[in-house]
């Protein structure tokens, strides 16, 4: 990866859905007015990594995978290794990392922010971007306190003019901000904390900030819970900024105190042993004490659910076994934007470890990272040929990424007698080039001490049309958390191990089973980890119900 000029680039060409942030006179309306002093501050309920803090506090600069060389005490003027990593760092998003480290980094963080409004805080086209713009106004007035308390008294004037104009920004860019779904809440967001800290026009910040979240709240959610984009960090990320609004305001909207806690439980049936979340569409497994903190602050009542219908995703819950199934489509096309071809793909954890997963994409991985681990042979599912489950689209104009379409999942049914849980799915994602229908089931015992697993591959009766001849190779992949070990101990047989001291054997009927390099992207750093994968060629005439086109496998406790 070539490392990026300096942040002090000139000016990149503002698209035309943006020509009054190009334009010098257009800026001249944020005005000069400031406050005096932050009337009132944000509580976000996220929980930082102190650990990542401390890290920051000595001047170690890492997002994601890429990272600054060397130590800096400040990140501003020092050359980054992409563009991506550049708009991290003026989000602020690291902030609340720093801040969990305590007091003894509190003059870390005047000294980080003053840095910050000297060589940005009137202008520049990279991070005053709308969306970032609306994360660190958020960011600073939940954990900047420092810096308007305890920073130098001589540059708090430009301090405070610098947070002020960035408000108003945030009023100027309603419209372009609506596109972007989750900026558009963590503006609303943003907004509503500007105007409890009392900034110049204050009502009409709360009162913009607060029509973005009506907005969100109706246009955003299933009904169910689930955030338009079926990522479940998505959910996690609107709920702490929904929460952070709801409390600033004095009296806040009937739709708000509704969707809370419809958020909340789609998060607790999301979750996996550790707390954190299974990573689909986009996501990570994200903060436990994060989660834990939000769901606390969330009053409403508490439901209990195995079957996300609207946002497609299916919970096999016994004992200590843990297990969230992807079973529905892509998202709609405008939240698609970051939607993986995950279909059929499932999680598991067991007691507190995480055992299979899927490759992530956490939201802070750099863009080249992100594309990759939307492919399907990044979860745990079944691929025909090495193929996508979907299909990405090139946006108009080639602005932005691929918007993610199909495939139709049907035939999704749960049931369950004295031996356990069964849940079955299908897709026809495959049926276009390959005439073939994916079928899988997953069954748990009541016990929690076995999973088993049978995948279909069907032609459908009515199907017409030319068939292949040859037979189609297929995989399908078991990606394992980087802490789980992995070896084969028999023909058809892998012995899976845990830190916690879980031994779990993997058997199959697949003619082919091997354990490969893998990598996790789902939690707060890249992990270099192992897949098991089950390997054979399907009969493009099979019917599914008996080899080469079906294929069983078993995870046993032992």
């Amino acid at each position: 990866m070539t490392a990026a000029a300096s942040p002090r680039r000139p000016q990149r060409p503002s698209p035309v859905s943006e020509p009054w942030r190009a334009n010098p006179f257009h800026r001249m309306r944020l005005g000069d007015a400031a406050p005096d002093r932050i009337a009132r501050y944000g509580d976000d309920p996220r929980v930082g990594d102190a650990a990542r803090g401390r890290d920051l506090g000595r001047g170690h600069w890492r997002i994601a995978a890429e990272r600054i060389a060397g130590e800096h005490a400040s990140p501003w003027r020092v050359s980054h290794p992409s563009r991506h990593f550049s708009a991290r760092l003026h989000s602020f998003s690291w902030l609340v990392d720093l801040a969990a480290v305590g007091p003894s980094a509190h003059a870390r963080i005047a000294d980080l922010i003053d840095a910050w409004v000297a060589e940005f805080g009137e202008w520049d086209d990279l991070a005053w971007d709308p969306e970032l713009t609306a994360e660190r106004v958020f960011a600073w007035l939940c954990w900047g306190r420092p810096a308007f308390e305890l920073g130098a008294p001589e540059q708090r004037v430009a301090l405070l003019r610098s947070l002020a104009r960035q408000a108003r920004l945030l009023m100027l860019a309603q419209s372009e901000l609506s596109e972007r779904h989750l900026g558009s809440i963590k503006a609303g967001a943003a907004l509503i904390l500007a105007g409890g800290a009392g900034l110049p026009e204050a009502e009409r910040l709360a009162e913009q900030g607060e029509e973005m979240l009506l907005e969100a709240c109706a246009k955003q959610f299933f009904l169910d819970g689930g955030h338009l984009s079926r990522a479940p960090e998505a959910t996690a990320e609107a709920l702490y900024d929904l929460i952070a609004a709801y409390e600033a305001l004095d009296d806040p909207p009937p739709i708000m105190r509704d969707t809370l806690p419809k958020l909340a439980n789609m998060l607790r049936m999301l979750r996996l042993g550790d707390g954190g979340l299974a990573c689909f569409h986009g996501g990570s497994e994200g903060s436990a004490a994060s989660i834990d903190a939000a769901l606390a602050r969330c009053q409403g009542e508490t439901r209990n659910f195995s079957f996300a219908q609207h946002t497609g995703y299916q919970r096999l819950e016994a004992g200590p076994l843990r297990a969230v199934f992807d079973v529905g489509g892509a998202p709609p096309l405008a939240y698609s934007e970051r939607a993986h071809a995950s279909a059929l793909a499932f999680e598991l954890s067991s007691e507190t470890e995480r055992l299979i997963v899927n490759v992530g994409a956490a939201r802070e991985l750099e863009p080249a990272a992100r594309v990759a681990a939307r492919a399907t042979n990044g979860h745990s599912t079944l691929a025909l040929a090495d193929a996508l489950s979907a299909t990405l689209e090139e946006p108009r104009r080639g602005k932005g990424p691929a918007r993610l379409s199909g495939p139709t999942l049907d035939d999704v049914r749960r049931s369950s007698d004295e031996s356990g849980v069964t849940v079955q799915g299908r897709h026809d994602g495959y049926r276009a080039h390959f005439g073939l229908l994916h079928r899988r089931y997953l069954f748990i015992d009541h016990s929690g001490a076995n999973l088993r697993g049978i995948d279909e591959l069907i032609r459908p009766v009515k199907l017409k049309g030319q068939v292949q001849k040859q037979p189609i190779p297929f995989t399908a992949r078991f990606h394992l958390h980087p802490d789980v070990r992995a070896r084969m101990v028999e023909h058809q047989m892998a012995l899976l191990e845990t830190p916690g001291g879980q031994r779990w054997r993997l058997r199959t009927d697949a003619p082919g089973i091997s354990i490969e390099p893998s990598i996790y992207w789902g939690g707060a750093a890249p992990r270099e980890s192992l897949q098991i994968v089950l390997s054979g060629a399907a009969d493009p005439m099979g019917h599914g119900l008996s080899p080469p086109n079906r294929i069983r496998w078993a995870l046993a406790r032992t």
